[in-house]
């Protein structure tokens, strides 16, 4: 699966969950799993770059 689907994925799971008023640990958890694959994004375009 690309890496910007899984973004997007991600993205929306914890906009659900922010929208729903989950409890806080469910939000972070999701928050960094984001983060991973943000990070993951970053690598990838500062290879390409250089």
């Amino acid at each position: 699966m690309s890496i910007d689907l899984l973004i997007f994925k991600n993205k929306a799971r914890l906009e659900k969950l922010i929208r729903e008023d989950a409890d806080y640990d469910k939000i972070l958890a999701q928050s960094k799993r984001l983060d991973k694959y943000v990070v993951i994004k970053m690598r990838e375009q500062l290879k390409s770059t250089c």
